[in-house]
């Protein structure tokens, strides 16, 4: 599954390869993390890839339970979406703010952000819309366009690093991935013309369609 690591911060490495593994699929929600496979698999000791979980555990990407192994943390249907009515709230102001405050090149930089997004192989064949961390993620760059530090640190954190967990799975809905790629876009343009009610608007739209999937696609972890 991972590559072996080879430089002298293993610690920070091992916690950027196993954050995108679980963030892109290759290690599913509820699955157990086996210490020794994993530091085999990386060819590091069990220091540096104890400290990559528990930062992970941090940010509520892996969960501990006494005498048993970590694993990737799954939440209930009824928990994700109590989570999307937070998202949809915090997502929309910043939305809002983003359009009174981004400035050119922020304009600039989202447009080339979901530029690359459609050049995406996956997201043109409509199996799945994985956008990365940070730079790579239009919604926490939208958050950072607001001008707004509350925002753009409560978009950053633990909540929605969960969040962001299941949101690559949703997009794995026939037809989702290129559907949010448009209602992007459209968020987008309502920023670029400076209208904070309609970016708002259309960002609980957008997060508003994440949610019905929840309804209607998800079940329970068992």
């Amino acid at each position: 599954m991972l590559k072996r690591l080879q430089a002298e911060n293993l610690g920070q490495l091992a916690f950027d390869r196993l954050e995108k593994a679980i963030l892109s699929g290759e290690v599913e929600p509820g699955e157990k993390l086996s210490e020794a496979e994993l530091a085999r698999q990386m060819g590091i000791s069990r220091g540096p890839l104890r400290e990559a979980i528990g930062r992970l555990e941090g940010l509520g990407l892996v969960t501990r339970v006494a005498n048993q192994r970590p694993h990737v943390t799954a939440l209930t249907k009824e928990q994700l979406l109590e989570l999307f009515v937070f998202r949809e709230a915090v997502e929309g102001m910043a939305a809002r703010y983003a359009a009174l405050n981004a400035k050119p090149a922020d304009i600039k930089r989202l447009h080339k952000l979901l530029d690359d997004h459609e050049k995406d192989p996956n997201i043109r064949s409509g199996t799945g819309y994985f956008q990365g961390t940070d730079n790579t993620d239009f919604h926490l760059q939208i958050a950072k366009a607001s001008r707004n530090k509350r925002l753009s640190e409560c978009l950053a954190g633990p909540i929605y690093s969960i969040l962001r967990l299941y949101r690559r799975r949703l997009s794995k809905i026939p037809g989702r991935s290129c559907e949010a790629l448009a209602e992007h876009r459209v968020i987008l343009e309502a920023i670029e013309q400076s209208n904070p009610h309609l970016a708002e608007q259309k960002m609980r739209a957008h997060i508003s369609a994440g949610s019905n999937n929840v309804h209607e696609f998800m079940n329970d972890p068992e």
